[in-house]
C-alpha cells in the first residue's frame, strides 16, 4: 500500500506489498497448474485431436496465469523514496523478497526531471504516479494517487523542498 508522507523537511513515498498478500499471490499461482494436470496428464491422451489441441491451449493460458501470480508474490517491489531537505539529499532504496536491499545515495542537484503519470487501467479508474528521473539515467517511480490533484500536490511539494 503506498504512503506519501510530508513533514517539515522530510518527505517520503512508501511503497510496501504485505506480507500476506505476497504469500496468497505465491501460494495462489499453483492453483492454475490443475489445469493442465486435468486436461493433459490425467486423460492420457493417445493422439493428436482438435480437443487435445484446444486442451493444449487452455494448459497454457494457465500455466501463464499461475507463473504470472508466483513472478508477483516473489518480485513485487517495496521501494523508498526519501528527499531530506536538511542534507539536501535523496535516499531510494527498493527490495523483493529474492532480491536484497538496493540502496542508492543522490544530491538534489542529481534530479533531472520530475512528472506525474498517468495509469489507465481497463478495469476500473485511472490511478497517478510521480516519476523522478535522476542523473545516471534511473527513473523510478513511486506513489498510487486515485486523483491526479494529490499526485500533482505532492509533486509541487518536492518541487518545493527541492527549490
Amino acid at each position: 500500500m503506498p504512503t506519501f508522507l510530508a513533514e517539515n523537511d522530510q518527505i517520503v513515498f512508501l511503497e510496501r506489498m504485505p506480507g500476506g498478500l505476497r504469500i496468497f499471490l505465491t501460494v495462489f499461482g499453483f492453483v492454475p497448474f490443475l489445469a493442465p494436470y486435468d486436461l493433459l496428464i490425467r486423460p492420457d491422451w493417445t493422439g493428436l485431436s482438435l480437443l487435445l489441441i484446444f486442451a493444449i491451449v487452455i494448459s497454457l493460458g494457465a500455466i501463464a496465469v499461475g507463473l504470472l501470480l508466483i513472478f508477483s508474490g516473489l518480485f513485487g517491489l517495496n521501494q523508498v523514496l526519501h528527499f531530506d531537505g536538511c542534507n539536501r539529499t535523496i535516499d531510494y532504496a527498493y527490495e523483493t523478497p529474492l532480491i536484497p536491499i538496493r540502496r542508492f545515495r543522490y544530491q538534489f542537484e542529481d534530479v533531472m526531471d520530475m512528472t506525474v503519470n498517468a495509469h489507465d487501467w481497463s478495469e476500473g479508474p485511472s490511478t497517478y504516479g510521480v516519476q523522478v528521473v535522476l542523473s545516471d539515467g534511473r527513473k523510478t517511480e513511486v506513489g498510487s494517487f486515485a486523483k491526479e490533484i494529490e499526485a500533482d500536490e505532492a509533486l509541487e511539494k518536492v518541487r518545493q523542498l527541492i527549490g
